[in-house]
């Protein structure tokens, strides 16, 4: 009986102090579903309006990188598009493209009939940088992002997309 109640107190002594300890610690950034995704900054529309990331904090968000010149992304970047805007999905798809000529990206989302507010094209050192920290030399990624920039999900296809909207 002495003993027990020695193991009960340091019992809930533990067991505060491990939920203390997930409440205070943050969440780590990286490319991963769990992870907080690394800010993008400075991105410039062609209307000249500039965003980060983080200016979308406090609402979903679908991050899509994508070129003209890859079928498969800038075929799912009009199809994930598309998906938001049908069915009014509470998302923000903030959309960023690699391609290396100006015009070809422009006659792109001309022909695309997207919404071209949030499609940003990368340039320079921004471009190289982005391809390096989201490890795009692999392939052309999408990140679907919580209210805080968790990323939930990754790599959707516009189904996955549609399906995991409908859950929600």
């Amino acid at each position: 009986m002495k003993y027990l109640k020695y193991f009960l107190v340091v019992g809930i002594i533990f067991i505060s102090l491990s939920s203390n300890t997930s409440r205070t610690s943050s969440l780590s950034e990286g490319i991963y579903p769990g992870n907080l995704l690394p800010d993008i900054k400075n991105l410039e529309n062609e209307s000249g309006t500039k965003i980060n990331l983080s200016d979308l904090r406090g609402q979903k968000v679908l991050v899509n990188f994508w070129a003209a010149y890859d079928a498969s992304s800038h075929k799912d970047n009009v199809l994930l598009s598309h998906v938001i805007e049908k069915k009014n999905y509470p998302v923000k798809m903030l959309s960023v493209s690699f391609d290396k000529n100006e015009s070809v990206y422009e006659r792109t989302l001309m022909m695309d009939q997207i919404d071209r507010n949030y499609q940003f094209m990368v340039k320079g050192d921004v471009q190289s940088d982005l391809f390096k920290r989201y490890q795009l030399e692999r392939g052309f990624k999408n990140y679907l992002l919580d209210e805080k920039g968790v990323i939930v999900a990754m790599n959707l296809s516009p189904n996955d997309l549609d399906q995991l909207l409908n859950e929600n």
